[in-house]
């Protein structure tokens, strides 16, 4: 008997080694096959938020130039340029950073210590000089970059007004000669979040990549950003900053205060109708038509039918009377620049 139970003891420990061994392999082959989704991921992460930057830079830059009269003490000279480098992702997603270029060949001899123009703004002076998304910089004003000077050296230039650069673009290098243009210096970034959204810092701005996948027209893009770009002129007063503090792949990044004062600066719902009523005019002024935004407080109230009405629990007015405004205005700024 007692034999008997030895014998079992070993064929159980036998077969359960053989299947643990076993399970190990397999364990190994799919810690490979995670490790290479993983880095797909990180890819797909990486490009879909420089695609948002550059979605978000070509409408902000429209916005950012029309409105210079209204910004006036947060005004910047600009080449509409968004710049990134490897240092501004976490480690895990460095591997990644050749994924913000919109160019599916690039050079196998890229230096990691280039920072790389991720986005041009539609009709900026780096766009009209043929400046390329995808590039990678070597000099700045006759100054060979690294990861640590290219900001201030791009921060100086902006303070001139010119800029000479010099980048490589596959086995090739150019040199562009800029001279700035002047902008409301409110960098436009996009922010991860799986909410539909958008914030002021009182410097920055910020869209989530829910609203981007939510919203269905340019329009509403360039209302978010016009109103929360009145929130900084209006509300919080913000100082400019230049381009080369815009993150056009800020995976961690998220609003913070740039004043201490900013803390006693309250949010209402009186502001934010004001910044509803402004944030259509900056937009209209720079072009962009804004009589299909109502829509995208149609659809907000589908997915969340309590934001209809107002309510005292909301700093945010209901979506029906932030359209019955819009739509009111929209019929003062028709009859304001059409006649």
């Amino acid at each position: 008997m007692i034999i008997h139970k030895i014998l079992i003891v070993i064929l159980f420990y036998f077969f359960t080694s053989c299947s643990t061994i076993s399970s190990y392999k397999n364990i190994e082959t799919i810690d490979s096959y995670e490790k290479e989704e993983m880095q797909k991921q990180g890819n797909f992460l990486v490009a879909s938020m420089a695609e948002a930057s550059r979605k978000l830079h070509d409408i902000a830059w429209r916005i950012m130039i029309s409105n210079t009269d209204v910004c006036k003490d947060s005004k910047v000279n600009a080449f509409g340029l968004m710049i990134a480098h490897p240092n501004d992702l976490p480690l895990s997603l460095k591997s990644s950073f050749l994924s913000a270029s919109p160019n599916t060949i690039i050079s196998k001899n890229y230096d990691y210590n280039l920072p790389m123009i991720v986005s041009i703004a539609n009709d900026s002076p780096a766009n009209n000089a043929n400046i390329m998304e995808g590039d990678f910089i070597l000099s700045i004003n006759n100054t060979s970059v690294n990861s640590k000077n290219y900001k201030d050296l791009l921060k100086k230039a902006a303070k001139k007004g010119s800029l000479k650069i010099k980048v490589k673009r596959l086995e090739k290098e150019f040199i562009y000669d800029l001279q700035s243009e002047i902008i409301c210096g409110h960098p436009v970034q996009p922010m991860v979040s799986p909410i539909p959204n958008a914030y002021a810092d009182g410097s920055k701005i910020y869209i989530t990549i829910a609203t981007l996948d939510f919203i269905k027209d340019d329009q509403e893009i360039a209302f978010l950003i016009s109103h929360e770009l009145a929130h900084n002129i209006i509300h919080y007063k913000g100082k400019g900053l230049y381009e080369t503090e815009a993150k056009p792949i800020p995976i961690e990044e998220k609003p913070s205060l740039q004043n201490i004062s900013d803390l006693f600066i309250f949010q209402s719902s009186a502001k934010e109708i004001e910044a509803d009523l402004m944030g259509i005019e900056y937009a209209i002024k720079a072009g962009i038509r804004q009589d299909k935004v109502a829509n995208y407080f149609r659809r907000l109230s589908i997915y969340m039918p309590q934001l209809m009405g107002n309510s005292i629990f909301r700093m945010h007015p209901g979506n029906a009377k932030r359209v019955s405004n819009i739509e009111n205005k929209l019929k003062i700024l028709d009859y304001k620049y059409n006649n």
